[in-house]
């Protein structure tokens, strides 16, 4: 028993050493994810984002199958309106998104902080795709994280997206 403990509690420090802390706004906004998301060329952005409205920062997997874009977009939010952003989006969504399928659509806290929560499946050129979009406001603007993973890789990402999740960090004005 004092084995196993032993080998968990290394185990554990070993996942918490290999974290890097990604970060936006000169370190105001900050999340820890594993060695293993690699920031993105500009030109696999280029090519997983073809419509040019493409987040400027995208970390991922070697296969690019999985990834996290995140970004401060000018678009003005306010934390007030987000369940009304929320309704309007979707709505968007279900008419311009492939064979959406919504898992999860709701507000939810993230470290005392209000965001949007849109979890959909949809349809890619050649795969089905998994997608988590949080966003909030910050500083009046919106902040937006994309996490998305092939329907056939998501299941190895499930648990990362959600630490991930559960690691932001946000310090306003």
């Amino acid at each position: 028993m004092k084995k196993i403990l032993i080998t968990a509690t290394l185990l554990i420090f070993t996942i918490q050493l290999s974290a890097k802390t990604h970060t936006l706004d000169d370190g105001k906004i900050s999340f820890e994810a594993n060695d293993e998301f690699q920031a993105f060329s500009q030109e696999i952005i280029d090519k997983k984002y073809p419509s040019k409205r493409a987040p400027k920062f995208v970390i991922g997997t070697k296969s690019t199958k999985t990834s996290i874009g995140f970004d401060i977009k000018n678009n003005k939010i306010e934390e007030a309106n987000l369940d009304d952003f929320r309704k309007g989006m979707s709505e968007s969504f279900d008419k311009i998104i492939p064979g959406i399928v919504w898992i999860k659509n709701e507000l939810i806290n993230i470290n005392n902080k209000k965001f949007i929560l849109f979890n959909f499946k949809s349809n890619a050129i050649d795969t089905q795709i998994n997608n988590t979009m949080l966003i909030t406001n910050y500083n009046g603007n919106m902040l937006i994280f994309n996490f998305n993973s092939t329907i056939d890789e998501y299941p190895n990402y499930k648990n990362e997206f959600n630490n991930i999740i559960n690691s932001i960090k946000i310090e306003e004005k």
